[in-house]
């Protein structure tokens, strides 16, 4: 309940500021409004996201640490002892709260750095497409992800969280303030942040990540900061900014059924070409 909170209090408070913000510095010409029939599909994701995803993401998470506690002979009672049972047993959890703070983002950041590139590749592609798909992109649009595709990011990032023991507080708030940190990455507005573009991420940055040609869609994987892409050979910042969005190819349904289903028949077909490849 508490993670819901933060993510809608973050929406009520952050999305208005965005909306503020595209008006006066645009990146592109007008959005259609928030409360347009068009983006009843975006809405729609800002409950399927929050909840349904991050309920799984949460029961999965803990029950691989639940796993590894038993392999180890621990004894909990039930989810909150069990983030306290590895928090009391690290060498991180002595560190000060801030410190932590601090290297549980750079952590998350970077691991979500390789999780986002993997699922680039074309065989996990066909998941990640839901968050692609959008041709409108703005603040609104940020939560498009498909269950199974954000399920993968969201484990894989807040699993060493867990299991390096950090404060519970981080574990529990770090993954919805990374949501409606998505609000200000996807805002159309116009935003590179200078020299500081090579470390931390803008809306600039990630607007080209989203443009439409495959060659910008591999680039700018990093989520809060940038500096992984420039370390690792994927930063792209041209001076010009990115103006089409959307995906390269075959679009996706324009309904949450259909961008639910589609996507996993993709899925299939990619791998029975890999089968056969191989």
């Amino acid at each position: 309940m508490i993670s819901w909170a933060v993510v809608y209090v973050g929406l009520a408070v952050v999305g208005p500021l965005c909306a503020l913000v595209q008006r006066l510095v645009p990146a592109s010409d007008p959005l259609p409004r928030v409360l347009d029939r068009s983006r009843r599909l975006d809405w729609a994701y800002w409950i399927v996201t929050p909840i349904f995803t991050g309920l799984l993401t949460r029961v999965m998470t803990l029950g691989i640490g639940a796993t590894l506690a038993f392999a180890m002979g621990w004894s909990f009672r039930d989810a909150d002892d069990l983030v306290e049972a590895f928090h009391a047993r690290s060498v991180i959890g002595a560190w000060p709260f801030g410190a932590q703070c601090v290297v549980a983002l750079v952590l998350a950041d970077f691991v979500s750095y390789w999780s986002h590139r993997l699922r680039h590749h074309r065989l996990f592609f066909p998941l990640h497409a839901v968050h692609h798909a959008p041709t409108t992109l703005d603040w609104l649009s940020a939560a498009r992800m498909h269950p199974l595709d954000d399920l993968a990011d969201n484990v894989v990032v807040g699993l060493p969280i867990l299991v390096l023991g950090f404060d519970p507080r981080i574990f529990v708030m770090l993954g919805p303030l990374l949501i409606v940190h998505t609000l200000y990455l996807h805002a159309s507005v116009r935003l590179s942040l200078g020299p500081l573009r090579y470390v931390i991420a803008s809306p600039d940055f990630h607007r080209w990540h989203h443009a439409v040609d495959v060659a910008a869609q591999n680039a700018n994987f990093g989520g809060v900061l940038s500096i992984w892409d420039v370390l690792f050979g994927t930063f792209r910042m041209p001076k010009e900014r990115a103006t089409s969005f959307g995906l390269d190819g075959e679009p996706l349904p324009e309904s949450l059924l259909g961008q639910l289903i589609e996507p996993i028949k993709r899925l299939g077909t990619e791998a029975s070409r890999s089968r056969r490849a191989s």
